[in-house]
């Protein structure tokens, strides 16, 4: 908790958090900070989607909308120009 997600309007599949799909696995994409979110937003090209907090008041609810969307893993701080990130897990 305390990190930063990006979501798009609506629910899934077109909106709520945002996941990437590699080799056939969900990933939620979580970033340490807004700026590493926005910057992520920006390379994506995804202006609709939002940086949003994930606290212990909404961190329920997010971990419903990962079940529901079969997300079972997480990537931290995704950079889209280089591919890289700094962590992997489970949810």
């Amino acid at each position: 908790m305390g990190l930063f997600i990006l979501r798009r309007g609506g629910v899934a599949p077109d909106g709520g958090p945002l996941l990437a799909r590699i080799e056939g696995e969900l990933y939620l994409l979580v970033f340490s900070d807004r700026a590493r979110a926005d910057a992520a937003r920006a390379v994506l090209g995804l202006p609709e989607a939002a940086p949003f907090y994930v606290c212990p008041a909404n961190r329920d609810e997010l971990l419903r909308e990962l079940r529901d969307a079969g997300a079972a893993r997480f990537l931290t701080d995704y950079d889209p120009a280089s591919s890289t990130f700094a962590a992997a897990g489970v949810v």
